[in-house]
């Protein structure tokens, strides 16, 4: 029969917290596969406006359900690069699920992506809580988890994975944080990712 409004809010609850472990289940996967030196890269060119837009598709109900404010900024000259899309998507939708989490309502998260020095460069901006410099290290940690007072509690896999996913990718990550003005992730991948053992032309 028809579902009144207090079961369909269960539900909705249910279907939701069974994503978020099936998300954390691939994560731990993931990890072991990279681990084992057995995760292979499917290369292809890469859109970058459209993986962005994929990402946040991901994460805009949440972000809305929060109240914030998503600002999406693609440099002209940032259109395509060689990369394992699926990855760089889980990078992206990894990156902004953390901003989300520790961002209070009416903030803004923010997202951008350009070229530099021969790489793509993205960039996940929130205004939060923050990270004190003597745990910005830790959060890189696999299930090093943290609320830093705010209402979000993870398995403490988002950052490690998008570490070592673009890692895989010959690329880098760097993080910078300040208690109280928010933090700000950044992935470079370079423009044309070579498979591990391949020889580059």
């Amino acid at each position: 029969g028809d579902l009144n409004s207090k079961q369909r809010e269960y539900l909705n609850d249910i279907s939701a917290s069974s994503r978020t472990l099936l998300a954390i289940i691939n994560d731990i996967l993931d990890l072991a596969t990279i681990d084992a030196g057995a995760l292979e890269l499917k290369l292809a060119p890469v859109r970058v406006e459209s993986v962005v837009d994929t990402a946040v598709l991901g994460v805009r109900d949440r972000a809305n359900r929060a109240r914030l404010i998503l600002d999406i900024r693609v440099a002209e000259d940032a259109d395509e690069f060689i990369a394992d899309e699926a990855r760089v998507r889980q990078v992206l939708y990894n990156l902004l699920s953390n901003a989300i989490g520790f961002s209070k309502p009416s903030d803004t998260v923010s997202i951008s992506a350009w070229r530099e020095a021969g790489m793509m460069v993205f960039a996940v901006e929130d205004r939060g809580v923050g990270i004190p410099r003597e745990q910005q290290q830790r959060v890189l940690e696999r299930f090093e988890t943290r609320t830093q007072g705010s209402k979000h509690r993870g398995a403490g896999l988002g950052l490690s994975i998008v570490k070592s996913l673009v890692e895989l990718h010959g690329g880098s990550m760097s993080l910078e944080s300040e208690p109280g003005r928010g933090t700000r992730v950044t992935v470079r991948f370079p423009e044309v990712t070579v498979a591990p053992g391949a020889n580059p032309a």
